[in-house]
């Protein structure tokens, strides 16, 4: 069994050509947009991944250029600042970011998979606490709803080891961190276009299992020792889950 982790939004950083179209701030001789990434997602996935002991692909620029988690016909591969590139500049970020954090990923399934390996592959996100709501024809307030949840497990429902996986990994979390509340396909679902889904129309469902983890910002970003033992409980729960279980082994 071979762990990836992935990390899609967690870059605040912007290309030093581009940045004063987009407004970036320079800070240590790097430029970086202040929003539009997933808070905290970047930490999170380098710490799962040491904690597995295995890579770490990372998108390299703010999801604000390029989301990396988007097939390249998405509409939203861009966002709407970015649509006003010229052609040749998207041209280039779709060849220069977007491919090579794919190809990235890519290579590292295969090799797995080449090894005789099953691949888990977890890919790190974070969401805002409320969910933007619509503002009122009448006035200028919004009405935010709350995410009332801390950790989504998001996977495919008809990839049968994905689904056993993440409700095995939904009980297990009760015991190990139950002061989070754990949601499936919550706050948005695992089947929405974005890299683990791609991966699944190329990979076979026994050999490839896609999970996309997304976390709470409200406790994932705040430097406490409580959040850290969640990421750990989080982790050894998957880990003990896989060695335990042998329905998950290739």
């Amino acid at each position: 069994m071979g762990y990836l982790v992935t990390c899609e939004h967690g870059s605040d950083l912007v290309p030093s050509s581009l940045a004063s179209f987009f407004n970036a701030q320079e800070s240590d001789g790097r430029f970086v947009c202040g929003s539009g990434f997933d808070v905290a997602a970047r930490q999170v996935a380098r710490h799962f991944a040491a904690r597995l002991g295995c890579a770490a692909v990372e998108a390299k620029y703010s999801p604000i250029v390029i989301d990396c988690n988007r097939p390249t016909n998405h509409r939203l591969l861009f966002s709407p600042l970015a649509r006003k590139l010229p052609l040749a500049e998207r041209q280039a970020l779709i060849r220069d970011v977007h491919s090579a954090h794919h190809s990235r990923v890519r290579t590292l399934v295969d090799h797995q998979q080449r090894c005789g390996e099953q691949t888990i592959h977890l890919a790190i996100h974070s969401f805002a606490p409320f969910e933007p709501g619509r503002v009122p024809d009448r006035d200028n307030r919004r009405f935010d709803s709350a995410r009332r949840t801390d950790l989504g497990l998001l996977y495919d429902p008809s990839r049968t080891l994905e689904r056993d996986l993440c409700a095995h990994w939904y009980e297990s979390l009760f015991d190990r961190v139950p002061m989070i509340r754990v949601r499936r396909n919550y706050p948005m679902r695992g089947t929405r276009e974005g890299i683990t889904q791609s991966l699944r129309r190329e990979y076979p469902a026994d050999r490839y299992l896609g999970i996309e983890l997304q976390m709470n910002q409200a406790w994932c970003a705040r430097e406490l020792s409580i959040s850290r033992h969640v990421l750990d409980g989080i982790i050894d729960s998957l880990t003990e889950l896989c060695g335990l279980d042998q329905s998950f082994a290739a």
